[in-house]
C-alpha cells in the first residue's frame, strides 16, 4: 500500500500510528491518495454514529463504495476502489482529527486487514489477545505478563490479517496512567523518565527490557471483565465471543467491509481458544502462564 498526500503533518498526525509498519509494506497493490477539499459538510439524513476507542464520529453513506465521516474538526470523504482509494479532507483548521483515522481504517479493511483494539503478547508458544472495554485492566494485565517473561506484540492496537493468521502490532510501548506507571517504577527501579503522549506516559518496550515481536500468529483470546467477584477464568460462549470481537474492531462503514468483517469474526470465534477472565474491582491479577484457557 502506498499513501500519497501533500497535506501538512498536523492533519496527517492521526495516521502516525501506522508509520512504516511492515504489514503495509508490500508490493504495491493499492494507492491511497489523501487530498484537501473545500468547506465542511453537514451529516446527511442517513447519518449514523460510530464510536472509536477514543472518540465518536458520524458517518453518512454515499453509495456502496463511499461515505462521509464527520469529526470534530474535519469532514472526510472516502471512496474505496480496487486499485486506488481517495480520501478528501474538508477542514477549517490544520489539526488532526479522528475522522481521518476512521476513513483510513476502512481502507485497511478493504485490503484484508482487520483492526483490533487489544493488548497482545506471546508467552509459552501462545499468542494471546486481551479484549475488554476501557478500564478493565488490559494494559496492567499486559504489564504483568511482560514482567513474567512474555514478549509484547502490541499494547492497544493491532491489525489481524486473515490470509496469514498474523496479528501485526502497532504500538512501540506501554501507555500508562499514573497507577500503572507506579507499578512499572516499582518493578523497574531504574526506569528512565518516559515521554508523555496524549496524556499518558509512554514506557517503551526497551525501557522494560522486553523484546517486541512485531507480528505473530494469533492463537488465544482472553476477555477481561471487572466486577466484585473473585478472580477466575471460565469458558466464553460463542455469542459473547462475536460480541466482543465486534466491540474490538469497530463498525465498518461500507457494506462490502461489513460482510467481510462478519466472516472474519465468525471464523475467529470458532477457531481461536477463548476464555473470560474476571478481574476483581480492587485489583488486576497476574496472568498465570500455566493456566489453560477453555475453548
Amino acid at each position: 500500500m502506498v499513501v500519497q498526500s501533500d497535506l501538512p503533518d498536523t492533519i496527517l498526525a492521526a495516521l502516525a500510528t501506522y508509520g512504516t509498519h511492515p504489514a503495509l509494506q508490500r508490493p504495491v497493490r493499492h494507492v491511497v491518495t489523501i487530498e484537501r477539499g473545500a468547506g465542511r459538510r453537514r451529516p446527511g439524513s442517513g447519518a449514523f454514529r460510530v464510536r472509536t476507542h477514543s472518540a465518536q464520529v458520524q458517518v453518512t453513506p454515499d453509495g456502496p463504495d463511499a461515505a462521509w465521516v464527520h469529526g470534530t474538526m474535519q469532514d472526510v470523504h472516502l471512496r474505496v476502489g480496487g486499485g486506488r482509494s481517495v480520501i478528501t479532507v474538508h477542514a477549517d483548521t490544520p489539526g488532526a482529527d479522528e475522522a481521518l483515522m476512521v476513513a483510513f481504517t476502512e481502507v485497511l479493511r478493504a485490503q484484508g486487514l482487520l483492526p483490533l483494539h487489544a493488548a497482545v503478547f506471546e508467552q509459552g508458544g501462545r499468542v494471546t489477545a486481551l479484549l475488554g472495554p476501557s478500564g478493565t485492566g488490559k494494559s496492567t494485565a499486559l504489564l504483568d505478563a511482560l514482567l513474567a517473561g512474555a514478549r509484547p506484540i502490541t499494547e492497544d492496537y493491532g491489525l489481524f490479517e486473515p490470509a496469514t493468521g498474523l496479528l501485526h502490532g502497532l504500538d512501540g510501548g506501554l501507555r500508562c496512567l499514573p497507577d500503572t506507571l507506579a507499578r512499572v517504577r516499582a518493578a523497574v527501579p531504574d526506569l528512565p523518565e518516559p515521554a508523555t503522549v496524549r496524556g499518558k506516559a509512554l514506557v517503551t518496550w526497551a525501557m522494560l527490557g522486553a523484546e517486541q515481536r512485531w507480528q505473530a500468529p494469533l492463537t488465544h483470546v482472553q476477555v477481561l471483565r471487572r466486577d466484585g467477584q473473585a478472580a477466575g477464568v471460565r469458558p466464553l460462549p460463542p455469542a459473547q465471543r462475536v460480541m466482543n470481537l465486534w466491540a474490538a474492531t469497530g463498525v465498518p462503514l461500507l457494506p462490502l467491509n461489513r460482510n467481510w468483517t462478519n466472516g472474519v469474526i465468525s471464523t475467529l470465534a470458532r477457531e481461536l481458544t477463548w476464555a473470560e477472565r474476571t478481574v476483581p474491582t480492587h485489583d488486576v491479577t497476574r496472568l498465570p502462564g500455566r493456566e489453560r484457557a477453555a475453548r
